[in-house]
């Protein structure tokens, strides 16, 4: 599992960064703002964890920033602003949870979890998993908001993997849900599509790989790798 935290506290992200690890979590860093909305454009995280006392732009307006980019991924508010205004405010600009510091990490690292679960999801037509989401309706896909360039037949296959993540799906299965619309497709097609696919998204920007078993078929999978819940406890500030 990928995180991302955007924190100008230098000593907190290097502890969160340790303990983490130590947790089979990888943690990146950004110490403003700026920085953090671009990373979180260019890569693919499970997981944002915001502050919102930062210099320069503050944790409200990268969230606003990430929300009005398109970029789904799930934002932990993290941070010592603790009213109820401050609380509305992130859920309204899109938060997905929040938390005071100071905070236990094992409570830190159940919530992340929690979060994390939901990098499959559908809303609104829209099924979205790691930084890439596609429109059920149009079959636009994007991947960190920004339109990619698909055929329908690409984009079918694709929504096909997303909805049986972690499932291996057959070839035949694949061209029986796309024979509907395409009469003279065969198995070789199928490949053809998964090729392009792989290369349109490459695991470290959209957060998933696609995995393939001879004489099974394809399944797709968490690009950054999966974690376990260890030890936990300690408090930081």
């Amino acid at each position: 599992m990928r995180l991302l935290i955007i924190d100008d506290k230098v000593e907190l992200c290097d502890n969160l960064r340790r303990l983490f690890h130590e947790n089979k979590c990888s943690l990146d860093i950004a110490n403003d703002g700026e920085t953090g909305v671009e990373m979180a454009r260019k890569g693919a995280y499970s997981v944002i964890m915001l502050d919102i006392g930062m210099p320069g732009i503050s944790g409200f307006k990268v969230l606003e920033t990430l929300r009005l980019r398109e970029i789904t991924t799930p934002v932990l508010m993290l941070t010592a602003w603790d009213t109820l205004e401050d609380k509305v405010a992130a859920f309204n600009l899109g938060a997905d949870d929040y938390l005071i510091k100071p905070f236990e990490f094992k409570e830190l690292l159940v919530r992340v979890k929690a979060l994390a679960r939901r990098s499959v999801s559908l809303v609104d037509n829209m099924i979205i998993v790691g930084n890439v989401s596609i429109n059920r309706r149009s079959f636009e896909v994007k991947m960190g908001g920004v339109p990619v360039k698909m055929s329908l037949r690409e984009a079918k296959v694709l929504e096909v993997l997303f909805l049986r993540m972690g499932e291996y799906v057959s070839k035949e299965a694949i061209l029986d849900i796309l024979c509907g619309r395409y009469k003279n497709l065969e198995s070789n097609n199928v490949e053809v599509y998964v090729h392009y696919i792989r290369k349109k998204f490459p695991k470290e920007h959209s957060g998933f790989a696609i995995e393939t078993k001879q004489g099974v078929g394809y399944r797709l999978i968490e690009g950054t790798g999966g974690s376990d819940m260890g030890r936990g406890g300690q408090k930081h500030v």
